[in-house]
């Protein structure tokens, strides 16, 4: 019996745990000393064979990159290549796995951890690619959620769709055949006028109904027949001049811009739709 803190743990108990690798830590570990011991080997056998490691890479169809990758215990030789390496070093692919030469009395029970080890292994790899296929379509679903309810589309500015009128100081802006659009605008003082820049957008999840009312109020353009959706702002002036342009720019951005000549330049760029 051993002592291990304040508990008694049986000393068989201790050994059997040592083969049992149920922990992705412990395969992780027991892999990193097995990868140094096998490269040490590999190098071993190699020399005793008297080959390079140019030589021994050409005979495999491989770099003498990779030769050295393993024999410096970075990586492990591809399954596929264990039969070509081991005819090539004349040993057995146990030996291979083991690290080492082996006696006849140990050769059957380094056979039996040298399987389970490889069985866990692809375990591990296969809980591995689930665990990231599993976050990678978790953050495809949420960004395609976030693109489809909020990601706004622009809308270019169209005479037969997007309008304005003035009547007794009501000024009233208006797109036809839409219900749909995010019709916003940001007022501008400019030489005693108030310029009203006027821009629509339109949500991902709403652009299937939008093709839709569009389609149908051409349909009822051209049968003479009144137009069934619509979209408008209904504001009070005062009794400045006004005029009424529509942008192809954002009006959030619109918002921040302060400067007198970037206004103008909009201005110029956009379009009349309407004035008093």
């Amino acid at each position: 019996m051993n002592k291990m803190g304040n508990k008694e743990v049986n000393s068989s108990n201790v050994s059997c745990y040592k083969y049992s690798y149920n922990s992705k830590i412990g395969i992780e570990r027991r892999n990193s000393m097995n990868q140094e011991k096998i490269g040490k080997f590999i190098a071993e056998k190699r020399k005793k064979k008297k080959l390079t490691q140019e030589r021994l890479a050409e005979k495999l169809g491989v770099t003498d990159r990779a030769i050295s990758n393993w024999e410096n215990g970075k990586n492990m030789p591809d399954l596929s290549m264990f039969k070509l390496l081991c005819d090539e070093l004349n040993i057995s692919i146990n030996e291979l796995m083991s690290g080492e030469e082996l006696e006849e009395s140990r050769y059957i029970k380094k056979l039996e951890e040298n399987i389970i080890t490889i069985v866990n292994n692809i375990e591990v790899k296969k809980k591995r690619k689930l665990k990231w296929a599993l976050i990678i379509l978790l953050i495809v679903t949420i960004f395609g959620w976030l693109f489809y309810n909020f990601y706004l589309i622009d809308i270019k500015y169209d005479s037969r769709v997007s309008g304005c009128n003035i009547e007794n100081d009501i000024l009233h802006i208006y797109t036809k055949g839409q219900s749909v659009w995010n019709t916003d605008f940001v007022i501008k003082e400019m030489d005693s006028e108030d310029i009203y820049l006027v821009h629509s957008t339109i949500n991902v999840y709403n652009k299937r109904k939008s093709n839709w009312e569009y389609s149908q109020t051409m349909v009822n353009l051209l049968e003479g027949k009144e137009i069934t959706f619509q979209g408008f702002h209904k504001l009070e002036l005062d009794k400045k001049k006004v005029k009424v342009y529509y942008t192809n720019e954002r009006i959030n951005k619109l918002k921040r811009r302060k400067n007198k000549d970037d206004i103008k330049e909009i201005i110029k760029n956009s379009y009349l739709m309407c004035q008093n």
